[in-house]
């Protein structure tokens, strides 16, 4: 009679394994400390592109922390093919950064959110010929509800949107530049490990940056002990933690469903604005989260929201493996 003969299952063993059967948690978490951005954003006193150059900048070296850390403990080194993915996730989340800055000083903060609710649709379209990926009637329906949720949200912050025609080109500009990004690092998660495309990514966004702050001469001296904190902040939490929350379990989630998951950012954000900063809760906000959170969650009940091929494989693969050891 044969033996076998397993081995104790390291940390990242187990964390794999938890993300394939969970992938929705991490994700959850990332979206939770995105809402943890705009208020710090709000509280400082510097202007849009300063506030981006110091938190990409503050960014790379705790990344790098984390990412050396990693290659210590086993992690693989990219090889040079692989480095073309965070290069060209690093340029889109560097104009998206940038166009997201400028659009909130062009025009309104409610145009800007109203703009960023298309983000599920570009990425939905894109998915199709990408990843096979066809979202199903009823996953469709729960995020027209859950954008128009969103959008009630928005319009519920200001008196309404004031369409400025530049401001306008921006913010939709900086909606495909952010869906670039997103769709780069699904694709890269075969071929790259998250902390070093991470890394690499912060790390050509914030060239990027500092190429547009050097053009326009920005002011970026003029920042305070307590902005550096903020922006310091926002590298850490939302920057680190937010974006390897998300991006670890993009290989085994369909593209479609983290753009919904943040459709709930808003109102997050407008929670966390008035438990922090002391900004009034109207009707609209109410109103506007509830149905946001009920097209979030009723998009995620539907069939396209249990995962990708990946993750269908991952468990025909573990169930076989059960089936062989019974019958051993």
């Amino acid at each position: 009679m044969a033996t076998s003969v397993t081995t104790p299952d390291s940390t990242a063993d187990r964390l794999q394994r938890a993300g394939r059967r969970q992938p929705l948690v991490p994700i959850w978490l990332g979206v939770a400390l995105y809402s943890t951005g705009p208020v710090f954003v709000q509280a400082s006193s510097v202007s849009g592109p300063v506030f981006s150059f110091w938190r990409l900048w503050l960014g790379v070296p705790v990344l790098g922390v984390a990412t050396l850390l990693l290659l210590r403990k086993g992690g693989r080194l990219p090889d040079l093919r692989a480095l073309r993915w965070p290069l060209y996730s690093g340029l889109a989340f560097g104009l998206h950064q940038l166009m997201f800055m400028t659009a909130l000083k062009a025009t309104s903060v409610t145009d800007v959110s109203l703009m960023n609710t298309l983000a599920p649709i570009i990425v939905a379209i894109v998915a199709v010929p990408l990843f096979g990926e066809r979202p199903s009637r009823t996953f469709r329906l729960w995020t027209l509800l859950a954008m128009a949720g969103a959008a009630v949200v928005v319009l519920g912050a200001a008196g309404g949107p004031e369409g400025q025609p530049l401001g306008m080109v921006l913010a939709l500009g900086n909606v495909f530049a952010f869906a670039a990004f997103f769709l780069v690092s699904k694709l890269s998660r075969a071929d790259i490990d998250v902390l070093p495309f991470l890394l690499g990514t912060m790390f050509v966004a914030a060239l990027t940056v500092s190429a547009f702050v050097w053009i326009t001469h920005q002011p970026l001296g003029a920042i305070s002990g307590r902005d550096l904190l903020y922006t310091l902040a926002v590298a850490a939490g939302p920057g680190a933690v937010g974006h390897f929350a998300t991006t670890w379990p993009l290989r085994w989630v369909a593209a479609n469903v983290p753009p919904v998951i943040r459709l709930a950012q808003p109102v997050l954000s407008g929670l966390l604005a008035f438990l922090i900063l002391g900004e009034a809760v109207t009707t609209a906000h109410l109103l506007g989260g509830s149905l946001t959170l009920a097209g979030v969650c009723g998009a995620l009940l539907s069939p396209v929201a249990h995962g990708s091929d990946d993750t269908e494989t991952d468990a025909e693969a573990e169930q076989a493996a059960a089936t062989a050891a019974d019958s051993a």
